[in-house]
């Protein structure tokens, strides 16, 4: 699957304490459902870590950084993102990209 055109993502989330671990957790399941179905999206994964401490770890890899971007300007990803349930802890892409 390794394509040296791709984008590869990593990033370590963490709840803000505004929901309940399981909830952001079902949330970020909804994101991924949507995610995975955008045509540049290769792979979007969600990893549960630490419970306790409420991480994740988001494994992502995008046709292009045009992808990438077009995932961040999708309605859900931006709602996501403005109910503020995570901060991220950790992010780093194979290509440099902003958030």
């Amino acid at each position: 699957m390794k394509n040296d055109h791709y984008l590869y993502c990593t990033a370590v989330i963490q709840t803000t304490g505004k929901v309940p671990y399981e909830q952001l957790a079902e949330q970020l399941t909804e994101l991924s459902k949507k995610t995975v179905a955008e045509s540049g999206c290769i792979m979007f994964k969600v990893v549960p870590l630490e419970k306790a401490t409420g991480r994740f770890a988001l494994w992502e890899i995008w046709e292009d950084q045009a992808a990438f971007y077009t995932h961040h300007e999708q309605t859900y990803t931006k709602e996501f993102f403005q109910a503020k349930l995570d901060t991220i802890e950790f992010f780093e892409s194979s290509e440099k990209v902003e958030l």
